[in-house]
């Protein structure tokens, strides 16, 4: 079992985020140790990303990703397993994060609460 999703139940085959994600925008450089594919980011969390647009490399390949946006201070490197690829009302892929060092976990854990916090404050206000 990943280290990132846990299962609901025993009788059940659905896995429950451990992490917070954010909708953000940005781009993916992607290696599969073939090709390096550029996909826009959609959204991020501590555990993986889930970019738009690459649906061609099949779910369970490890592939090794940087992360960049504007909201991010540097880019972030991982090791990644693409978990999911959609190709029918969205295309594009899951990438569960399996390994990435512990400074760029907490800087997109950081980014991940002080978005909810700014989304808090616009519901009060």
């Amino acid at each position: 079992m990943s280290s990132n999703f846990r299962k609901a139940n025993a009788d059940s085959t659905k896995r429950l985020r451990v992490y917070a994600r954010i909708k953000i925008r940005g781009e993916v450089m992607i290696h599969n140790e073939e090709e390096l594919y550029i996909a826009p980011l959609n959204n991020l969390s501590a555990g993986g990303c889930f970019v738009d647009q690459l649906n061609c490399i099949p779910e369970g390949n490890e592939v090794k990703v940087v992360v960049k946006s504007d909201r991010l201070g540097a880019p972030i490197q991982a090791h990644g397993i693409i978990v999911r690829v959609e190709n029918e009302t969205r295309k594009g892929s899951a990438i569960e994060f399996t390994s990435i060092q512990k400074k760029a976990r907490d800087a997109i854990q950081t980014l991940v609460y002080e978005n909810k916090v700014q989304n808090a404050l616009k519901v009060m206000w």
